[in-house]
């Protein structure tokens, strides 16, 4: 059953929320929590690590990763990326 939420029902997020490993590969798709701790470690992926050993990231920077990076092809006509010709 989908259940609908209206405007006074919404939380809204907060970029400063501080999420675990876990909880932080659930936000993102196709994303397992081997790959969250890999990001922290090699530090793609901001972090904080409590006097206990665990790691807790922001998420905002959680969220920052959903977003596209680099230029936008889009309207862009006669672009060739690498390897495309290759292909034809």
């Amino acid at each position: 059953m989908l259940h609908l939420m209206n405007v006074h029902q919404m939380k809204e997020t907060d970029v400063n929320e501080a999420l675990t490993p876990s909880q932080a590969a659930t936000l993102l798709p196709n994303t397992s929590v081997d790959s969250i701790r890999r990001w922290i470690r090699n530090g793609a992926l901001p972090a904080k690590k409590l006097p206990n050993g665990r790691y807790f990231v922001r998420r905002g920077d959680v969220e920052a990763l959903l977003s596209p990076v680099g230029p936008s092809v889009s309207g862009v006509e006669g672009m060739e990326f690498p390897g495309q010709g290759a292909l034809l």
